[in-house]
């Protein structure tokens, strides 16, 4: 099996190349009570987005499928057919349109979280909701598709005391194939899972002794083999939250440092930077990027690649009170072609990225503002405007 992103890009460019996509927009959608966008894919001449959503006439979490126009307007809603609260993290994407949805449920008979996987077709309809039986509590925080119609998806379990990390692979029907649990000397999560051939290569953060946070990476085989582990950081905190493979062997792992970067005389600080790590097989780093300067702290939530082979990189930019939406575009060696940001409100943060075939890209996440907390969903031009 084996999986090429250059190829699996050609396809999806392939597929959707018939939309007629608007100019840029911005939108805020949702009610008084909270939205937040984790994932959207292309769906005929639209969207799809999907929608972490807390519902106040049932003050329940849900998980909410919208329907877009081209130009991020609503068309509908429906919510997925699951009793009990749902917390949706991510949204892994397919090449046929299909998208797995994962996160977690809290069960009516406990307090425990329980990981949630959801595939959900190209018509937005849920194909098959999977909630694996396990001791503990997990959630689900990432994952990638396979070529098979599966996924790999990791993120934490508490089955053995601590915050372990957990991953599981899917078939194409949501029968599991194998899990692994990586104990570990301190808390560890696994946030993202990027796939190459028959690599898997999984990211997250590992709290250190001394109670700072370095990046977390697991190489892995399809089978569900370990091959090794390692992390990285320096003196202060450093966090991988998204990866993609860049088809030479390598991987790109963005998140956020506070070890690294441009010193603050006044505060006698590193503020948070955007966080560039680039990875081989043997878990070497080949090179690395610090991207901000002294006026906010950034984070990077999420990486893509652009058709062209530039990086997309999107999380926020905030100071002590406030934050903005962030967008940048870089080289694959992480030299900052530009920097957008997006202010909606008091605080906005972006969580996923889907590129597009002409070289611009749609972003989903959140907004809050005196509207309430609502699904941030925008697309910005290949220039970023």
């Amino acid at each position: 099996m084996r999986m090429n992103t250059p190829a699996i890009l050609s396809f999806l460019f392939m597929t959707i190349e018939g939309i007629g996509y608007s100019q840029s927009f911005t939108q805020t959608i949702g009610g008084a009570s909270a939205q937040d966008g984790i994932g959207a894919v292309v769906a005929g001449d639209g969207y799809r987005v999907s929608v972490r959503d807390h519902d106040p006439a049932t003050l329940r979490h849900v998980a909410k499928v919208f329907t877009m126009t081209t130009s991020g307007g609503s068309v509908s809603s429906v919510v997925l057919p699951i009793e009990e609260e749902v917390f949706l993290q991510a949204q892994a994407n397919a090449q046929d349109g299909s998208a797995f949805l994962m996160g977690s449920v809290i069960p009516t008979d406990g307090p425990d979280h329980d990981g949630l996987v959801v595939k959900v077709g190209a018509d937005g309809g849920a194909l098959w909701t999977l909630r694996p039986a396990r001791d503990g509590s997990q959630q689900y925080l990432g994952g990638a598709a396979l070529p098979d119609g599966g996924a790999i998806v990791c993120g934490v379990t508490t089955e053995n005391g601590g915050h372990d990390v957990i991953i599981t692979r899917f078939d194409g029907a949501g029968a599991i194939l194998w899990t692994h649990v990586e104990p570990g000397p301190t808390d560890a999560e696994a946030r993202a899972v990027a796939i190459e051939a028959s690599t898997i290569l999984i990211t997250g953060r590992q709290k250190t002794f001394s109670g700072r946070s370095d990046v977390l990476f697991l190489r892995m085989d399809l089978e569900g083999n370990l091959i090794w582990n390692t992390t990285w950081g320096g003196a202060a905190d450093e966090e991988g939250r998204a990866i993609v493979p860049n088809g030479d062997g390598t991987f790109t792992c963005a998140g956020w440092t506070t070890s690294y970067g441009r010193f603050d005389n006044t505060s006698q600080r590193i503020p948070a930077h955007v966080y560039l790590l680039n990875i081989d097989l043997d878990g070497d780093t080949l090179w690395t990027r610090a991207i901000g300067d002294t006026l906010f702290d950034r984070r990077a939530y999420a990486v893509e690649r652009s058709p062209n082979g530039d990086l997309l990189l999107a999380g926020e930019r905030s100071t002590s009170a406030l934050s903005d939406a962030s967008l940048f575009r870089t080289t694959s060696i992480g030299t900052v072609l530009w920097e957008r940001s997006v202010d909606t409100g008091k605080e906005e943060r972006i969580l996923h990225l889907l590129p597009l075939p002409d070289g611009g890209v749609v972003c989903t996440g959140w907004s809050f503002s005196e509207f309430g907390r609502q699904l941030l969903f925008l697309r910005r031009s290949v220039d970023g405007f």
